[in-house]
């Protein structure tokens, strides 16, 4: 017991030394990372997360969540064991992507509207990422066929399902058994004495919380990128990845594999791209990579999605470890898929695809909308300042 504590005392304390003396030794790298880090989140993690984030604030803020979570009720009480309005945190984030699901789960949780235990199932499934991520970045940028993106997409969602099931029977609890008809309960949500505000006040607050969000997530991002280069330069992941290479050599896996895929365990946008570069990765071993990493999230987005379920008395332990499952599932459906559907998709992979796409006509424009979605931030933020 006393040993336990004195590494969660001491751990958190060596790793920021370990940090810290890398930046000092190698600033280059660490500003390299760094930068690589800055351009991840303003490339990919802002455009294809701020308006879903915005979006999925203003539908928990308007009570669309509470009606439609009564009217679905009935199914995912029996198939996941959790409310209608939990199961629709699932829809979120199947839109939005990471860390949306984990937050709104765990602020069901503060606002005491679901249990411990409703909470600790909903966040096994409900923190996915979203399809503009895996078809548009991973599928079409990375590995120029937005087709692998769909198949990715679909075992992505198909694992996270899985883990739900397995996660319904997770804690005992009472149920509450006043049996209200739908109508009675959609019109007690109508009709609450509770004052609410008016819809601009709660679309400048979206945008308030959904740049905030944004701008903690970024920070994530680049203190992952530098941490992982700071292990670079102490060599540590050249010698992790010589003994998994030793271990796996039967199945002609080279550093250069081990070393990408690791970077992707911290970072999974970089561990994709890494994963991508390589030349001589056959496809159905770097597709189920890619997959098992985004389903993984990797360290930076755990610690995001952490950083709020932590908040609750939700165990974040159990909740990687249904991340885990999650990767394992997604990782393994993606494998299965490819090799059923070998035939028809070896042809085009690894081919230039230069047809413009929804998701390049989506980014050519996102620099008004960003505009645009700033000046509200600064708005609100200065009304908030003077009252």
């Amino acid at each position: 017991m006393k040993l336990k504590k004195l590494i969660t005392f001491f751990a958190p304390k060596l790793v920021i030394c370990l940090i810290i003396l890398g930046i000092v030794l190698a600033p280059k790298s660490a500003i390299k990372a760094a930068t690589g880090g800055i351009s991840i989140w303003l490339n990919i993690l802002m455009p294809s997360l701020l308006p879903f984030i915005i979006g999925a604030n203003l539908i928990v803020s308007l009570k669309i969540v509470d009606i439609l979570g009564i009217l679905i009720n009935p199914l995912t009480q029996k198939i996941f064991n959790v409310s209608g309005r939990s199961g629709l945190i699932f829809a979120i984030s199947m839109v939005s992507g990471y860390p949306v699901g984990s937050k709104f789960a765990s602020e069901l949780r503060q606002q005491n509207k679901i249990s411990k235990y409703e909470g600790q199932r909903l966040v096994s499934f409900c923190s996915t990422s979203g399809p503009l991520f895996i078809i548009g970045s991973v599928g079409t940028g990375m590995l120029k066929n937005p087709h692998l993106g769909y198949i990715m997409l679909l075992c992505h969602y198909l694992a996270s399902l899985a883990v739900g099931i397995i996660f319904r029977n997770y804690g005992k609890e009472k149920r509450d058994k006043t049996k209200n008809t739908i109508l009675k309960d959609i019109n007690n949500i109508i009709y609450d004495d509770t004052k609410s505000d008016g819809f601009f006040v709660l679309f400048g607050k979206a945008v308030v919380d959904g740049v905030n969000t944004l701008l903690a997530i970024g920070g994530f991002v680049i203190m992952f990128s530098v941490f992982f280069e700071v292990l670079k330069f102490f060599k540590v992941i050249d010698f992790i990845a010589y003994f998994v290479c030793i271990i796996l050599s039967p199945f002609n896996i080279t550093p250069d594999i081990v070393s990408a895929f690791l970077s992707g365990l911290f970072e999974m946008t970089i561990g994709c791209n890494n994963l991508s570069q390589i030349s001589n990765i056959s496809f159905t071993l770097l597709v189920p990579l890619c997959s098992f990493l985004v389903a993984f999230s990797g360290l930076s987005i755990l610690a995001q999605c952490s950083s709020f379920i932590a908040k609750t008395d939700i165990k974040v332990n159990l909740y990687i470890f249904a991340k885990f499952l999650h990767g394992l599932f997604a990782g393994i459906f993606t494998y299965v898929f490819l090799i059923l559907n070998k035939s028809s998709l070896v042809p085009t992979f690894f081919t230039n695809n230069n047809s413009y796409t929804y998701y390049d006509l989506y980014i050519d424009n996102f620099t008004p909308f960003l505009i645009a979605i700033l000046l509200i931030y600064l708005f609100a933020r200065l009304k908030d300042l003077s009252s």
